[in-house]
């Protein structure tokens, strides 16, 4: 985008009104010389424009333009430009600030990082989507943004189902609930003791109901009476206080006060929810708590995601089981149990079975396998998706009806990641290393299973090195093994992509741009949650 931005549109308006973020030469008390933005194009596009049809419901305008940049914006250039024009002023100041301020949250741009005033080497812009004809896949490696922005248009969200409670646990909730009505529906005592009138100052007091839990017994409480309750049961009426059977002495329907309490004993009507309130939002992962609300709403049968039904194959002559002493040439099969164990967290079965290294074999094997490859949403296939003479995985995607949209993603590890999808189905061939598998299922795996599921897609969060980064410069961007602490992220040593040594402590993923070396202890840095973060 140049600097030269829009002029107000010809026609009626009696008020433009115009934002400009402009790149600050400070960042964090820091000098820069830029800012490096980052986006899902189409989604971003998609969700300006829903905005911009919400917001102007409430506040009716004209036209709008909006322009965001992404890739790299120097200091004293315009990176989001937004103009509205509107009948009148008032109705474009309150669109624009509603705008910028829903912006920022619902809109997949973000600051991906800012660039030093004399930086050592000067990073290459994001590129724009490649998306090629239909039918063609790219054929040259996509960047990481563009291969979890293509992941996420092309998987199709499965149609959510009625279930019962006992077999909701782990699925995404597809469905808004509110409260049926006020929660508590009343006051309700928290003690077993004797509600009085707050404002009631004797200290004796004559009984004359008695309220057990289950009960439902109305009666407005005078001066000097008292009613016997029970944890749970439901005040008579209001304005009133619950006095612990313990500070109370009793002689028969007379009762005496030993000691005043500060505190009410007792939950007020609507104190947790009022009637119509939201309890639980769309793309929540219902985990015990949850479901006990649930319940206590009385929604029986909540519109969930169906349980994923993913298909696992191995590949690889030299794969033997983890419980085999190997022969020279013979590796054990980690991959297998990495992923399986991966997919602990998406509610759904896997079933597992491993393909002979070569095309019409495997084909034949997999004509034969009792499980129907038509009934798998996810369809994985690890190992053979490079480019070597053994390496069928590409063709068998696509002998399986998987149009492929990519096959390498220009990052390290994991660059011979295919990716194809056949109607609501996704398929992936993942590299045969271990850690390219560890790296590619939390950038892209993840990310189609949550869009399957209508949960949120993994995303990158900032964080801040506890030790140096120090590594050859490398072409490609890496997402680096490191451990999350309170201290902060602190890289963990591979020697290969086939290491799998840093899986014991790895919980995230250090995002390190391309051509870099080293990063200092105390840098801001992306990162992506992995492993038990994997819900963060």
């Amino acid at each position: 985008m140049a600097e030269t931005l829009p002029s107000p549109p010809p026609g009626p308006a009696g008020a433009w009104a115009e934002f400009r973020g402009i790149v600050r030469a400070q960042e964090n008390d820091q000098t820069i010389s830029a800012l490096e933005y980052e986006a899902y194009p189409a989604m971003a596009e998609r969700e300006i424009r829903r905005l911009l049809e919400e917001i102007a419901v409430r506040h009716p305008c004209l036209a709008t333009t909006v322009i965001h940049r992404i890739g790299i914006v120097p200091v004293g250039e315009t990176a989001v430009y937004v103009g509205v024009a509107a009948k009148h002023r008032g109705a474009a100041f309150a669109l624009l600030a509603e705008f910028m301020d829903r912006l920022k949250q619902d809109v997949p741009i973000w600051k991906r990082r800012s660039l030093p005033a004399a930086p050592t080497a000067i990073p290459l812009p994001v590129n724009s989507l490649r998306v090629p004809p239909a039918g063609q896949p790219m054929a040259i490696p996509v960047s990481l943004a563009e291969a979890m922005a293509e992941i996420y248009e092309r998987s199709k969200p499965l149609p959510p189902m009625p279930v019962s409670l006992e077999e909701a646990c782990g699925r995404i909730l597809r469905q808004p609930v509110c409260a049926p009505e006020d929660m508590p529906s009343c006051d309700r005592s928290t003690r077993d003791g004797y509600a009085i009138l707050q404002n009631d100052a004797q200290n004796e007091f004559r009984i004359v109901d008695v309220v057990h839990a289950a009960d439902w017994k109305p009666r407005q409480l005078q001066s000097g009476e008292a009613a016997r309750v029970a944890t749970g049961a439901a005040l008579p009426c209001g304005g009133l206080c619950v006095v612990m059977q313990e500070n109370v002495e009793r002689k028969g329907d007379a009762i005496k006060i030993l000691r005043r309490e500060t505190v009410l004993n007792l939950r007020r009507r609507g104190e947790e929810a009022k009637a119509g309130e939201p309890l639980l939002q769309t793309g929540m992962r219902l985990d015990p708590g949850k479901l006990a609300l649930l319940a206590s709403a009385g929604c029986a049968q909540p519109l969930v995601s169906p349980r994923l039904r993913v298909l696992h194959f191995t590949t690889g002559d030299e794969i033997i089981p983890p419980g085999k002493i190997p022969q020279p040439g013979q590796v054990r099969d980690s991959n297998s149990i990495l992923i399986r164990s991966l997919l602990q967290k998406f509610s759904g079965t896997v079933e597992s079975a491993h393909l002979p290294e070569d095309f019409e074999k495997a084909k034949a094997e997999i004509s034969n396998f009792k499980f129907q490859i038509s009934n798998a949403d996810v369809v994985l296939v690890s190992g053979g998706a490079s480019v070597g003479e053994k390496d069928f995985t590409r063709s068998l995607l696509a002998w399986l009806r998987f149009e492929i949209v990519f096959s390498q993603v220009n990052i390290r590890p994991g660059k011979p990641l295919i990716f194809g999808t056949n109607g609501n189905r996704v398929a992936f061939g993942l590299p045969g290393n271990p850690l390219s598998h560890f790296v590619c299922f939390h950038f892209a795996v993840a990310t189609a299973l949550a869009k399957l599921t209508g949960e949120s897609a993994p995303k990158f969060l900032r964080g801040r090195l506890s030790a140096p980064f120090v590594d050859a410069a490398c072409a490609r961007e890496t997402l680096w093994p490191a451990q999350l602490g309170p201290a902060g992220l602190r890289p963990l040593p591979w020697a290969s992509a086939g290491d799998v040594t840093s899986f014991a402590t790895a919980n995230a993923l250090l995002r390190i741009p391309a051509r870099c070396d080293s990063l200092e202890s105390g840098t801001e840095v992306d990162f992506l949650p992995a492993g038990d973060m994997l819900d963060a």
